[in-house]
């Protein structure tokens, strides 16, 4: 037996034995694909007439894509511009250095 998580007939998720609880939970003993647990993704597979099918709908999201958030961007040109900052203050301090040491000869 396995617990199905049902919506409109299409399978959102399953759990081996009873182990899914909620409305939408279908407890299935009929025959299972052979490729069923292999090939398993939410929306894949459904039920239609007491059979798990393949859904004939699905259709496979495409992965996010994961690029900088706002904030990361922020934070990146922050760090720029105190490195920037800091490679001025690194030339002027250098420059009254060299005055320093020349004034003192």
């Amino acid at each position: 037996m396995i617990s199905l998580m049902v919506k409109n007939n299409v399978i959102t998720d399953y759990a081996k034995g009873d182990g899914l609880v909620g409305d939408n939970v279908v407890q299935f003993s009929g025959n299972i694909p052979d490729d069923f647990y292999n090939n398993f993704k939410p929306c894949f597979y459904m039920i239609q007439d007491d059979e798990i099918i393949e859904n004939p709908d699905y259709v496979a999201s495409e992965p996010p894509v994961i690029g900088p958030s706002k904030q990361d961007k922020i934070n990146a040109q922050i760090m720029l511009n105190q490195a920037k900052q800091k490679e001025d203050q690194d030339k002027f301090n250098a420059e009254i250095l060299l005055k320093l040491a020349g004034g003192m000869k």
